[in-house]
């Protein structure tokens, strides 16, 4: 069994946005060759775009466990914005 690395919550965030900024560098470019006021895209690169976005969505839904936790079970955070004076609070939320 292979061990997991540790990383810092930085570095981690930096790696999960990283899509994101690509997406929004390409989307800049359109804008900028764009003349007018209508923006056109071709339907394979509006599915790159949501594919894009749903995969971050995925990924953070995974790391969070938030989706499916009931009314019941808020009581089960990881930690509060109270503790995040705590050194130890970061860890948690990580």
């Amino acid at each position: 069994m292979e061990k997991e690395k540790s990383i810092s919550l930085d570095e981690f965030i930096f790696r999960k946005l990283q899509p994101l900024r690509i997406l929004k560098s390409y989307m800049v470019g359109e804008l900028e060759l764009t003349e007018g006021d209508d923006v056109r895209l071709s339907r394979q690169d509006f599915d790159n775009i949501v594919s894009t976005l749903d995969i971050f969505l995925e990924e953070y839904d995974r790391v969070s466990s938030f989706r499916g936790r009931k009314a019941i079970g808020q009581s089960e955070k990881k930690t509060s914005f109270l503790d995040a004076a705590k050194p130890q609070a970061i860890k948690t939320i990580a």
